[in-house]
Order: structure tokens, then sequence, then C-alpha cells
């Protein structure tokens, strides 16, 4: 049987990545998208995504959305302000206004435009208690709006919404996804604060530790 035609948002972080790992097994990914808002991990991101595209062979493509730095006092955009761990460690401090929203509404012209059935993403069940546009609910309601804004009738899905950290980690090894190249830092740096939430949640995750 034919496999669909998808498109992958990815981060390079481990929902992403392990989402895109299963992807290559049953769809046919077209290429990854990796945006770059202005966000302070946003060259490392770049960094880590490329290199997992070229292992499990995906072409990938970077979106630059500069208008982000006209919204002041944004924490995760405010690369020339010196923060530590602590100032990124609840939803208002990491918040990005309808981010998710804007990347799969993006995604989904390229994917209406390539004919691609699917928009892989890496939402999951541990960060849809705090971000709900990470739910499983989001994803149906964005699929209710893809219906009717792209002939195709595009739909999100995500090969991890049902599973924690934890779950999606050993997931990822099942299926050999390239987990020594992922990078979950909402500071930036070239090493890992291994502080703030999303370092301590892949911390966990990476020790098998359930939330």
């Amino acid at each position: 049987m034919k496999k669909p035609n998808s498109i992958i948002l990815l981060s390079g972080g481990l929902d992403s990545t392990v989402s895109a790992a299963i992807a290559t097994r049953k769809t046919k990914p077209l290429f990854a998208l990796t945006f770059d808002y202005g966000q302070r991990a946003a060259i490392m991101e770049i960094k880590a995504s490329r290199k997992i595209c070229q292992i499990l062979k995906i072409k990938h493509k970077i979106i630059s959305l500069p208008f982000f730095k006209d919204f002041k006092g944004l924490r995760m955009c405010n690369a020339g302000k010196k923060l530590k761990p602590a100032h990124f460690r609840t939803l208002d401090q990491v918040w990005i206004p309808n981010r998710n929203g804007l990347f799969i509404n993006i995604a989904a012209c390229y994917a209406e435009h390539y004919n691609a059935s699917f928009i892989v993403t890496g939402f999951n069940r541990e960060e849809a208690m705090e971000f709900p546009d990470n739910s499983i609910r989001y994803i149906a309601a964005v699929n209710h709006s893809l219906f009717y804004s792209t002939r195709n009738r595009v739909k999100v899905i995500s090969f991890v919404a049902d599973y924690s950290k934890s779950q999606i980690y050993r997931i990822g090894i099942k299926y050999r996804a390239p987990l020594k190249l992922i990078y979950s830092c909402y500071l930036g740096g070239k090493e890992t604060c291994g502080q703030c939430a999303s370092c301590r949640r892949l911390l966990n995750a990476s020790s098998g530790l359930e939330k």
C-alpha cells in the first residue's frame, strides 16, 4: 500500500524527533519544517534538526518568522537579556502567542500545495497537561478547521500524542530515533542547562521517570 505524504514539524526536541522517526515508517515525509521565530534556542534547534533530518533522510526547510521580535517581553525570544533557568519554569514564562497554531497553518499551506495528507507534530500527553495546544482536543479542533481551509483536507497527527515523556523516550529507542542529537533547552546555550523546565522533562524521560 502506498504511504501517504507528510510534512513534519521538527524542533529538534524529543517529541518531534521521535514522531518524525515513526513518520518515516508510516508515511512518506516530503520534508521537515523548523521555525526560527527569534527564540533563544533557534541556532541550536536548527542545528539539531538539520542533523536529525540527515540521519532520518528527510529534506529540511527553515522558516523565518521575524515579526515575533515586535512582541516585547517574551522571555523565550529576548536573547539579549541574561536570564537563569528558573526564569523558564512556568507556562506564563515560556508561552509564545499562538505559536503552534501558526506553525500548523504554515505547514498546512505547504501540505496543500504539495498534496501531503498529514502534518506530523510532537504533541504529547505530558505537555498537554500544561500546554492546551498539545492536547488531543486541540488536534481535533485544528483538523476541523483544516477540513474547511484546505482543499485536500490536510490533517494534523502526532504519533506520540497518547504518551508521557518517559514513554516517548522508550519508543524513540524502539524506532531508532537519533536521540543523541536532540536539543531541548529553553536557554539556547551550546550546552544544555539541565535546569529549565524543558531540560528537566528530558532528564526525567531519559531516566525512565514518570511525572
